[in-house]
């Protein structure tokens, strides 16, 4: 008998039941609560009256978080913009080194060889 199928069938199926099990409670939760400000004791306007404010607090902390994020974001994109920027001018800066060095490099070997040459009497 395959355990491993055995075992990642049975978690597959218990992690599809418990999402569906918590999105049912949250659910439940929201109908109940729902029914309960609906069916209280007070006045028909005042409960309206409560559930406009509530919505409306409830709007304005969904603008303050989205608001929020955006300066995060922004935050982000200027960091990130910073970051790129260093990176090209330590890019820039290393292949400048390195094409200097190539150069010296390769003068040098010219310089030998040509010392070399003369001292051989080729020239």
């Amino acid at each position: 008998m395959n355990y491993k199928k055995l075992i990642n069938s049975h978690l597959s199926k218990s992690t599809c039941s418990t999402s569906t099990a918590v999105v049912g409670l949250v659910a439940g939760l929201a109908v109940g609560a729902a029914l309960g400000i609906l069916f209280a004791p007070d006045k028909g306007s005042a409960t309206r009256e409560r559930l406009t404010d509530r919505a409306l607090g409830l709007a304005d902390d969904v603008k303050d978080g989205l608001h929020s994020l955006k300066d995060t974001i922004s935050t982000g994109k200027d960091s990130l913009v910073g970051l790129k920027d260093d990176v090209i001018e330590k890019v820039k800066t290393r292949a400048s080194n390195i094409s200097q060095e190539y150069k010296d490099f390769r003068e040098s070997e010219l310089n030998k060889s040509a010392a070399t040459d003369a001292d051989t009497g080729q020239a």
